[in-house]
């Protein structure tokens, strides 16, 4: 479990067994974000891919991940913006954050 994220959920719960299965929950969902986002970024649907974001920024702080929490938001800025080349360098980076995980 990524040192940030037990720390706050143990802060938030009080309880390595609560800790453990929301970090797990979280680390699910973030791989099926990433593949989502993907698809979203190869459509260019933005407004799909904000969304995707979001929730996974919301999933994110939830888990005290506050690394992936800031990449979420700058891809949501990016998507925006219908920037390609910035969001694909950005899902890179939550694909670099998720192996941390």
């Amino acid at each position: 479990m990524k040192q940030c994220c037990k720390d706050y959920l143990m802060e938030q719960f009080g309880d390595m067994d609560v800790s453990q299965e929301i970090y797990g929950e979280y680390v699910a969902s973030m791989k099926t974000k990433l593949a989502e986002a993907d698809a979203a970024l190869a459509a260019s649907s933005w407004t799909q891919l904000d969304r995707i974001v979001h929730a996974l920024k919301g999933n994110a702080l939830a888990a005290g991940d506050n690394a992936v929490a800031e990449v979420s938001i700058a891809i949501r800025s990016a998507a925006k913006l219908a920037d390609t080349n910035e969001c694909a360098r950005l899902i890179g980076k939550l694909k670099e954050l998720e192996k941390e995980l």
